[in-house]
């Protein structure tokens, strides 16, 4: 460890679980990022327990190892779409003659007969999902490619590593279940980042609550997230407008594009990212120094995920999320069919992290419960700072759980799903709730509530032929907008699994008034 990767100790929870491995035995480890999972796999291979397997779901995350691994001195290969045939050749030549010690490959291309028969002849020695909870349905980022993880491994015969940063205990016992022929040993670490400060807020003025949080950090490096492609272009433009070093970042981007912004990013000081959720796995910044979430995650798992690329260094580092109390109420609102897992989960993941947009009591504390890990306060969040000056903030949080509350039973859906907040609100958040409330009834009239739940029933549908979770169909916000605009083709930028059938949903409903 010391010789080729230059670390002088293990980092907590690493050297338990290379003993199971060394020991041929079978291993999930859940550390959040930053703990030094990669050094599982990687340390082995460098020992000769080899070639290992790395099933990664992204090219830049594999291309990222190969580098770190070349200054190590440990071969190591991949093979993806990427790739062009003469590197694809060698690397095939290269693990066919016993020299590679590690191979990366995507899933979509592990699952090819033609693979498995080149690792079987090869003879596996470890076999590592990286980025495991994309193999459970409850996982945020669920791939049907993984979920054929379990069958291949099982043709490799090879003992099992699954790594994630990111799985709470009904995730970690659906990853054991789907993963493995025989119970593995489950390393779980901390998921506490002490150098974390934590905060959320209403989303009221954005752009200017923005701009002032990224002024008091001027010439620090930090990621802005977004929910779609056009807004991270047009609010890096609007960023740069103002007098800061923004860069967008997103899978609409040419590859050449993708990779200046990312090599600027590591290069320059003070480059604020305007990104998607395309910018996230394999980003390795020690020094970044804050997150920003413009638009709010889908579940803690990506939350959490998203924020731990900051403060990779130790040193302090923020995040601040920014969330609508009218779509917060949606996600209360919504009752997925009971016969369907994966949108039962998917609500669930919604409404948690909601839950955590809401709650008076500490952020990190919250955070930490839904992984299954129990903790004192944080000292240092938004609920936590400033001793009895943080009772109004608190206080007016208790309110505005009310406000969702009555918002979420508004919309025709009981919201017991939501925690009873602590104490009545008061006559101001009455007030804002008939403000809001008054709003909601006038955006939807009946015809676009009842086709924005046949949309929604589409969705589903569609969601569960394809094993899709279904916000990677289509948004509830584009949901929305199709109910109301009614348009016969997709806005320029917009993307939508299925289009076509969501656009005769919408024609249909023309049709017939």
């Amino acid at each position: 460890m010391r010789a080729r990767f230059g670390h002088a100790a293990f980092l907590p929870g690493q050297e338990s679980a290379l003993a199971a491995l060394l020991a041929g035995r079978d291993a999930l480890a859940v550390m959040p990022t930053g703990a030094g999972k990669s050094l599982l796999y990687q340390l082995p291979a460098a020992m000769g327990v080899a070639p290992v397997v790395v099933v990664s779901p992204l090219i830049s995350l594999m291309r990222d190892q190969l580098r770190s691994l070349a200054r190590s001195g440990v071969p190591a290969v991949a093979l993806h779409s990427g790739q062009s045939e003469e590197e694809h050749g060698e690397a095939i030549a290269s693990l066919a003659g016993g020299r590679a010690r590690l191979v990366y490959l995507a899933p979509e291309r592990l699952v090819q007969d033609g693979t498995v028969e080149l690792l079987r002849s090869a003879r596996v020695a470890l076999f590592a999902v990286d980025e495991a909870h994309c193999v459970s349905q409850w996982g945020h980022e669920f791939r049907p490619d993984y979920a054929r993880l379990g069958e291949i491994a099982a043709r490799l015969g090879a003992p099992i590593l699954a790594v994630t940063a990111t799985a709470g205990p009904r995730t970690r016992a659906d990853i054991v279940a789907s993963l493995f022929a025989r119970a593995p040993e489950v390393f779980v670490s901390s998921f506490a980042r002490p150098n974390l400060r934590l905060a959320f807020a209403p989303r009221a003025d954005a752009l200017g609550r923005l701009a002032r949080f990224l002024r008091r950090r001027a010439g620090q490096s930090g990621v802005v997230y977004v929910n779609s492609r056009r807004k991270a272009d047009d609010m890096a433009a609007t960023l740069r407008r103002l007098g800061f070093d923004a860069l967008a970042y997103h899978a609409g981007l040419d590859a050449a594009t993708r990779a200046a912004h990312q090599d600027a990013f590591f290069a320059r000081a003070g480059v604020v990212m305007v990104a998607t959720i395309a910018f996230g796995m394999g980003v390795d910044k020690k020094d970044v120094r804050f997150i920003f979430h413009a638009d709010l995650p889908n579940s803690i798992e990506a939350y959490y995920q998203e924020i731990g690329r900051a403060g990779r260094d130790g040193e302090p580092a923020d995040a601040l999320a920014l969330f609508d109390p009218g779509e917060l109420a949606g996600r209360f609102g919504f009752a997925p069919p009971a016969d369907d897992p994966v949108a039962a989960g998917e609500t669930e993941r919604r409404r948690a992290m909601a839950r955590l947009c809401l709650t008076p009591s500490c952020r990190f504390q919250a955070l930490l419960a839904a992984f299954g890990e129990a903790s004192d306060r944080c000292g240092r969040c938004d609920n936590c700072r400033g001793g009895v000056l943080t009772l109004p903030r608190r206080a007016g949080l208790v309110a505005l759980g009310w406000r969702v509350a009555a918002l979420a039973r508004f919309s025709g859906v009981s919201a017991a799903a939501i925690d009873e907040p602590e104490a009545p609100p008061s006559l101001a958040a009455t007030a804002a709730f008939a403000s809001e409330a008054k709003k909601e009834e006038e955006t939807l009239s009946v015809a676009d509530e009842r086709l924005y739940r046949e949309l929604i029933g589409l969705r589903l549908a569609i969601a569960k032929r394809r094993r899709l979770a279904p916000r990677a169909v289509a948004s509830d916000a584009m949901l929305r907008r199709l109910a109301i605009a009614r348009p016969h083709a997709l806005p320029e930028g917009e993307t939508m699994i299925e289009a076509e059938a969501f656009l005769r949903a919408v024609g249909e409903a023309e049709r017939v008034g």
